[in-house]
C-alpha cells in the first residue's frame, strides 16, 4: 500500500506516501488503484512533494475494465496500490488483441504495448496534431505498418491519403511485395513514376463543378445548372435536341431585341451571337420570308438612316416561331462521356439562356465562369480532367483501388505535392466527395468503409464559405454524417486552429505528438471534447516520436511513444551539413 489519502479536491487526490520513496523506482506517471468497500477507481501520479502523491483520478474500474470519468470518489480509507505493468496493456485498451491495433510503447513501463480498440480507432474520426518534427508522419505511417503487420485483414480495407509532399510512397511501396496486401500510387506529376491523377468530368456534378470555378454567389449555380442539362441535351443526336438548340438561342436573340439599346449594338450583340451559337434552321443566313421576296437573317438587321432596325418586326415573329415550352431539365447522370469541352459549350448556352445582355450584374456573374474554366482549358490543369474512355462510377471506384497488376489495394495514396494549394484543395474535395457518395449509394450500409487520411489538412478542412454557395462542406458533411456510412475523416496537421471548428469537434481520437503554439493548444482545448488542462500541459514538453493519445479507442489518456516506421517516409529535415561540407 503507497499511503493514506489526506485530502480530496476536485479530481485530485493527496496521499500521504508510506513507503521509502528513495528505494524504489520513479513513481511519477504510473497508474494507481484506489479500492474502497464499495468501489475501485484508477489514478495517475501526477507530483510528488514533502512526501505527499499528487493523484489524478481518472476513472472507475469495473469488470476488469476501466471506465474514463467518475461520479463519485473513493472512501478516504481506500487502499491504494500501484497497478503492474502486466495490466497496463489491458487497462489502457480491454479490446482482445484480434480486435485492437498497437500504437507503440509504454516509456513508464518498460516498453510494454500499448494497444487501441480497432473499431473506436478506425470507425470514428481520428486527428493527428504535432509540430513540424514531432514525428506525427512517422508515427503515422508506423500506425498503418502495425494494422498491415495484422495476418486476418481482408481485401474490403480502404485507406485513402491525400499526401500534400510525397511522403508516403516510400513508407508503403514495400506492400506491392507483399502476397497478399498491395498499395496504389497517383501523382499529379511523374515524381515517382505513378499513375497520373485523373478525374471523368461526367463523374462530377454541380457542386464539384462550382468548386472549380471558385463560385461566390448562389445564382452562379444556377447557369452551372444549364450548362449541366444543355451537356444532357447536346450530346444526343442532333435530330433529338434541333428543337430545344432553336428554343435557347430564338429566346436569347429576342431579349436582345427587345433590350432597348441602340440598334448597332443590338445588331452587333445579334451578329455575336449567331456566329457562335446556331444551327441549320437558326443563324444569320437563315432565310425570312415575307410578301413578295425573301431576305436573310442578316440582310434584316441593317439599320436604316433613321438608326432602326426597320424589319424588326419580321425578325420577332421568325424568331417566336422557334419558341417552344418543353425544356431539358435532366442533369447528366454519369451514363455517358463528356469532356470539359463539352461542359463549356454547354456554359455558352446557358450563358445565352440566362440573357446575360439584360443587366450587367448577370454579365459580370456569369462571364467570370466562363473566364475561368477558359484559364483551366488553357492550363496544365486540365489534363486531370482528361479521361480517355467511358467509365461508371463504380468502375472508377474499383479502378482507384486495384494497382495496375489487378491486385486490389489495401492503401492508395495521391500525391498532390505538385498542385497549388487552391487546387489542391479542390481535388481533394472532390475525391472525398466521390468516396463519400459512393458509399452512400452502397444498398448496404457501410459495407465498404473509407478511412481518408488528409496530410497537412489545415490546408483543405477550413471554415469555408461552401455552405454559404453551395449549401455545404463536404468536409464537415461526412464529419457529422460518415461514420454510419463508413466514410471516416483522419486529419493530420500541424496548426488544429487553421481547422474547422465543426471537423474538428466530430474526431473522436486524437494522437497529440508537441504542440507548442497558443493559438493551436487553446483552440484544441476549446473545441475537443474531453481534453484537460494537464493534456494541454503535457503536449507542450513530449520529445519527438511520442504523444498523447486519447479518446474511444483507449481507456486513458496516454503517455505513447512510437517505434521507426520500416521503411520511413520521406519526410527527414534537409541536411544542412551534408550540403554545406563537402
Amino acid at each position: 500500500m503507497l499511503g493514506k489519502i489526506e485530502k480530496i479536491i476536485d479530481n485530485k487526490i493527496y496521499v500521504k506516501l508510506t513507503i521509502d520513496i528513495n528505494s524504489v523506482q520513479s513513481l511519477l506517471n504510473l497508474y494507481v488503484l484506489l479500492q474502497d468497500n464499495n468501489s475501485a477507481y484508477v489514478g495517475e501520479i501526477i507530483n510528488i512533494e514533502d512526501g505527499i502523491a499528487l493523484i489524478s483520478l481518472v476513472g472507475e474500474y469495473k469488470n476488469n475494465s476501466l471506465i474514463y470519468g467518475f461520479i463519485k470518489k473513493p472512501a478516504f480509507n481506500a487502499k491504494i496500490d500501484l497497478i503492474s505493468p502486466n495490466y497496463i496493456s489491458s487497462l489502457v485498451c480491454s479490446s482482445s488483441e484480434t480486435n485492437s491495433v498497437i500504437l507503440g510503447l509504454s516509456p513508464f513501463y518498460d516498453n510494454v504495448n500499448i494497444r487501441a480498440d480497432l473499431n473506436a480507432l478506425f470507425g470514428s474520426h481520428l486527428a493527428i496534431f504535432g509540430s513540424t518534427g514531432s514525428g506525427k508522419s512517422c508515427g503515422f505511417a508506423k500506425l498503418l505498418q502495425n494494422l498491415l503487420a495484422k495476418q486476418n485483414l481482408s481485401e474490403k480495407m480502404n485507406i485513402i491519403i491525400f499526401d500534400a509532399y510525397g511522403e508516403y510512397y516510400n513508407a508503403f511501396n514495400y506492400l506491392n511485395n507483399t502476397q497478399k496486401y498491395a498499395f496504389k500510387a497517383y501523382s499529379t506529376s511523374a515524381r515517382f513514376g505513378e499513375e497520373t491523377l485523373s478525374i471523368p468530368p461526367w463523374l462530377l456534378e454541380v457542386e464539384d463543378f462550382a468548386l472549380l470555378l471558385e463560385v461566390k454567389h448562389r445564382s452562379q449555380l444556377t447557369i452551372i445548372e444549364k450548362a449541366l442539362r444543355n451537356v444532357n441535351l447536346f450530346k444526343r443526336p442532333e435530330e433529338e435536341v434541333l428543337k430545344y438548340k432553336n428554343s435557347i438561342i430564338a429566346n436569347a436573340i429576342l431579349d436582345i431585341l427587345l433590350s432597348g439599346r441602340p440598334a448597332s449594338q443590338i445588331r452587333d450583340q445579334i451578329f455575336s451571337a449567331l456566329s457562335k451559337f446556331n444551327t441549320r434552321d437558326l443563324n444569320l443566313e437563315s432565310t425570312i420570308s415575307q410578301p413578295g421576296y425573301n431576305r436573310t437573317f442578316r440582310q434584316c438587321l441593317i439599320i436604316d438612316d433613321n438608326n432602326k432596325i426597320n424589319a424588326i418586326e419580321l425578325i420577332t415573329e421568325f424568331l417566336q416561331s422557334f419558341l417552344t415550352d418543353e425544356v431539358c431539365s435532366t442533369l447528366p447522370d454519369g451514363s455517358f462521356a463528356y469532356t470539359l469541352e463539352d461542359f463549356s459549350d454547354g456554359l455558352e448556352f446557358a450563358l445565352i439562356d440566362e440573357g446575360i445582355w439584360k443587366s450587367e450584374k448577370i454579365f459580370d456573374d456569369a462571364n467570370i465562369l466562363r473566364v475561368r474554366l477558359n484559364s483551366l482549358l488553357n492550363s496544365d490543369n486540365r489534363t486531370f480532367f482528361e479521361y480517355p474512355v467511358y467509365i461508371s462510377k463504380k468502375g472508377y471506384i474499383e479502378k482507384l483501388l486495384t494497382t495496375l497488376q489487378g491486385k486490389k489495394a489495401q492503401i492508395v495514396n495521391f500525391s498532390i505535392d505538385s498542385l497549388d494549394e487552391r487546387f489542391a484543395k479542390i481535388i481533394v474535395k472532390m475525391y472525398s466527395k466521390l468516396f463519400f457518395s459512393y458509399a452512400k449509394s452502397l444498398e448496404s450500409r457501410g459495407s465498404m468503409p473509407f478511412n481518408i487520411f488528409l496530410e497537412e489538412a489545415h490546408r483543405y478542412v477550413q471554415n469555408d464559405n461552401d455552405n454559404e454557395t453551395i449549401g455545404y462542406n463536404i468536409f464537415e458533411r461526412i464529419a457529422k454524417e460518415g461514420r454510419k456510412y463508413g466514410v471516416l475523416l483522419g486529419l493530420i496537421s500541424q496548426r488544429p486552429c487553421e481547422l474547422s471548428e465543426t471537423c474538428l469537434s466530430q474526431c473522436n481520437n486524437l494522437l497529440l505528438f508537441k504542440l507548442t503554439h497558443p493559438s493551436d493548444l487553446d483552440y484544441v482545448l476549446k473545441v475537443v471534447p474531453n481534453i484537460t488542462h494537464e493534456i494541454i500541459e503535457r503536449i507542450k514538453t513530449v520529445k519527438p516520436g511520442y504523444c498523447i493519445a486519447f479518446g474511444n479507442a483507449i481507456n486513458i489518456p496516454t503517455l505513447v511513444k512510437f517505434e521507426m516506421p520500416n521503411p520511413t517516409p520521406n519526410s527527414d529535415n534537409c541536411k544542412i551539413s551534408n550540403i554545406w561540407f563537402e
